[in-house]
């Protein structure tokens, strides 16, 4: 009997447990919304992604939320009424599969909402105005965000793709939930890809590998990455999707053996430490062996890291203990080593990366964090936004999602081609980190140049390029560089960009800036032209028309219209082509006098000028060095330092010989006295050629100095003079006079000659 009592207490004690009975009220609150919803959306699976996403919601938000959350849930069915997804399931499966997602991430409930609303807008009748009204500005902001822009006519998928793309960051720029709600969307639309045509699969494929994977990789969210490009790689290369996966499964056992005994072994001397840490294995996922694979020319069997070591520790410091025991029990393998803790991947991603010679000798990946870097790992930009609302510390995370505002600089201005060209290089590309001299570290897509690394530090800094020096070589304008590389760049008053940097330049600041300069040129020059050509044919005219003359603009008509019969858009490049000679300007003026009716003096022959005559110049031609404020002077290049077009120089007043010019850092101007240097600058250098020196050591070796005469011939350089000399243990010193147009030309011969076998070292004379 008191076993019974005992029993009918107990029960009595857990209908009264609270626990018990809030679980049990929340689990009839959310029943009661799928009660609600229409009866094309109600089914057995709606119901499980449902009670799923509730019981994510609810280990964080409050009771009054999860009521607003089973509103919108509601709200998304009622509004989506029939429709159905293309596997066959009510629609709203869907948009609760999205938030699903979303909660894994503890998202906020305006951004849950807006996860099962996010197609809504676009696919529904409801308008933005219902939206904000029932659930609030915000809610309808993100909904709007992720909305594509169906209703508007576009020449190209591209441009559809791009304009969508941009609509997105320009909400991202202001609330980066945005971008999660699309990635979540994209994740679960790739889940039920296989329900779709076989092209349709493969062009969304692609598209989440070229751009939604790379997004979900900048902003850290590794989890997500990781799923988006199995599914996508599934779909887009099959065969070698289930190759992989083949073969990997074949050889996992034995890395299975190999990372569980390093486990056991690890495991055992932490606890002998007292270290608290959780360790488990780390399966590499088939996208990026796949990638590892075309990058290393490697197969699956030649890979060893197709599983690592993950340990997981309380602290920072704990971390560096956990390091200093890996390389105690198995031996380091150099350059091997990645401290992300001290130097944070752009990504915000933190972790310390080993590898070392584990269990049975092989290779074994070891990767340290805390549980808070393992969170942010996974979760990224998500688990800092959480951050931000919850502390306030808004400045950290605006400062680290500053690429997004860069991704939008010159706004609409910008095409839709150009939109996607700056996405793709700045945003959906790994990052190559390289150093100023003072140390500041410059992050530069992979595959950058010295070009790029000047346009990043400033502007101006890439409009007066003229050379670079990598590492204290002097390296080509194309050389590619490399991570820790420390870059100086050379710059001139006298530099300009060149029209070839644009095919070998990688940051989307570089190419608009290059593409600006040429673009203000052009315009110019034609300008300059346009004016020029008014000159030619209003003296044409004043002596064909006598005291008939009319100024060019009050012919501009005539003009118009003569502009297609000689090749011309309008009057304004008919003027230009006279102004750059292209079109003479007394067979324009015929033309004109024609058109007028007006008689012509019988003294002008009435006969077009021949096409393509040499354009006329007003300008005389100037000195090569202006000495400012005099005249008639004489002035020499000096031969001690060679001075060439671009180097910063500076005159000296000799007694008899006139002005010597030499460069600013000339050995011998340290002692002159300083009434006696004259400012002074270049003037007209094009189409001439300038003597420079240049000193090679290198290893001595048969057919040297051919290969040296070979790439300056290549290079357009024509050696003056040479005089070689043998510097013992095998070295030879070449002293080599030059002739070359500019400093940037020099710069680029030294730069080739750094690059031939055997050379040591270029560098003036």
């Amino acid at each position: 009997m008191a076993s019974a009592g005992k029993g009918i207490g107990t029960a009595v004690a857990a209908r009264e447990d609270p626990g018990a009975a809030l679980k049990k009220e929340l689990n009839m609150l959310r029943d009661s919304y799928m009660g609600r919803l229409p009866v094309p959306q109600r089914s057995v699976t709606v119901s499980f992604a449902w009670q799923e996403l509730w019981g994510k919601a609810s280990r964080y938000l409050s009771h009054d939320d999860l009521k607003q959350l089973g509103e919108a849930l509601v709200f998304a069915a009622q509004a989506h009424g029939d429709q159905m997804r293309a596997s066959g399931e009510p629609y709203v499966i869907h948009p609760v599969y999205v938030t699903s997602i979303l909660a894994d991430m503890r998202m906020d409930l305006p951004t849950l909402q807006a996860g099962l609303l996010h197609d809504v807008l676009e696919d529904t009748p409801v308008t933005a105005d219902e939206m904000k009204n029932r659930f609030g500005p915000t809610v309808e902001m993100l909904v709007d965000g992720v909305t594509k822009l169906g209703k508007l006519p576009f020449k190209t998928f591209e441009d559809y793709q791009a304009e969508n793309l941009r609509k997105m960051f320009l909400v991202m720029a202001k609330d980066i939930r945005v971008v999660l709600i699309k990635l979540a969307d994209r994740t679960h639309n790739m889940r039920s890809l296989g329900a779709l045509r076989r092209d349709k699969q493969q062009r969304i494929a692609k598209e989440t590998l070229e751009i939604y994977a790379p997004l979900a990789h900048r902003l850290g969210i590794y989890q997500v990455k990781r799923t988006l490009e199995d599914l996508a790689f599934k779909y887009y290369d099959p065969t070698m999707y289930y190759d992989i996966k083949r073969r990997v499964k074949k050889r996992l056992p034995e890395r299975e053996a190999i990372v569980n005994q390093a486990m056991e072994t690890l495991g055992e001397r932490l606890k002998s430490m007292s270290i608290e840490a959780h360790i488990k294995g780390r399966a590499k996922h088939f996208y990026s062996i796949f990638e590892k694979m075309n990058r290393k020319k490697l197969s699956v069997e030649q890979l060893y890291d197709l599983l690592a070591l993950r340990v997981i520790v309380n602290d920072v410091t704990t971390c560096y203990t956990v390091l200093g025991i890996v390389h105690t029990l198995w031996k380091p393998i150099p350059g091997q080593f990645d401290d992300y803790i001290a130097n944070p991947k752009n990504n915000m991603y933190r972790s310390l990366h080993t590898t070392v010679m584990g269990p049975q000798g092989e290779p074994l990946e070891v990767q340290i964090r805390t549980w808070e870097m393992h969170w942010l790992a996974e979760y990224g930009v998500a688990a800092h936004w959480r951050y931000k609302e919850g502390q306030g510390h808004i400045d950290e995370l605006d400062q680290k999602l500053e690429w997004i505002r860069k991704t939008l600089e010159n706004g609409p201005e910008t095409n839709s081609q150009e939109f996607m060209e700056r996405l793709r290089d700045d945003v959906l590309t790994s990052d190559v980190f390289v150093f100023t001299p003072e140390g500041d570290v410059k992050s530069l897509p992979r595959g950058s140049c010295p070009v790029d690394f000047a346009y990043a530090v400033h502007s101006r800094i890439g409009e007066q390029y003229v050379g670079a020096m990598v590492n204290n070589r002097i390296v080509a304008a194309d050389y590619v560089l490399h991570n820790g590389d420390i870059v100086k760049i050379m710059t001139s008053p006298q530099g300009k960009p060149s029209r070839d940097w644009a095919n070998f330049v990688k940051s989307s600041k570089a190419k608009s800036r290059i593409r600006s300069y040429f673009k203000r040129l052009d315009s110019q020059e034609k300008n300059e032209n346009i004016q020029r050509g008014r000159e030619l044919l209003e003296r044409e005219l004043k002596t064909r028309l006598g005291e008939n003359f009319k100024p060019v603009d009050e012919v501009i008509p005539c003009i118009s219209r003569i502009a297609h019969d000689v090749s011309c858009n309008n009057a304004d490049d008919v003027l230009a082509a006279i102004g750059s000679g292209a079109i003479g300007p007394a067979g324009i003026a015929q033309r004109v006098c024609v058109a007028l009716n007006t008689p012509v003096s019988e003294a002008i022959p009435q006969v077009p000028e021949a096409v393509g005559q040499k354009p006329h110049s007003f300008a005389q031609k100037g000195a090569d060095v202006i000495v400012e404020g005099a005249s008639g002077i004489v002035v020499t290049l000096a031969h001690c330092c060679q001075p060439v077009p671009g180097d910063a120089i500076v005159g000296f007043s000799t007694k008899v010989r006139g002005i010597m010019v030499h460069r600013e850092n000339c050995p011998r101007l340290e002692k002159a006295a300083p009434e006696r240097l004259i400012p002074v600058t270049w003037g007209n250098t094009d189409r001439k050629k300038y003597d420079a020196r240049i000193i090679i050591d290198a290893l001595d070796r048969p057919g040297l100095f051919g290969d040296i005469a070979q790439v300056c011939g290549n290079g357009g350089i024509n050696i003056t003079s040479v005089m070689a000399s043998q510097m013992g243990s095998g070295n030879s010193r070449m002293k080599m006079d030059i002739a070359v147009q500019d400093l940037e030309q020099l710069y680029s011969i030294i730069a080739r000659l750094n690059g031939i076998r055997d050379v040591i070292d270029v560098y003036r004379g």
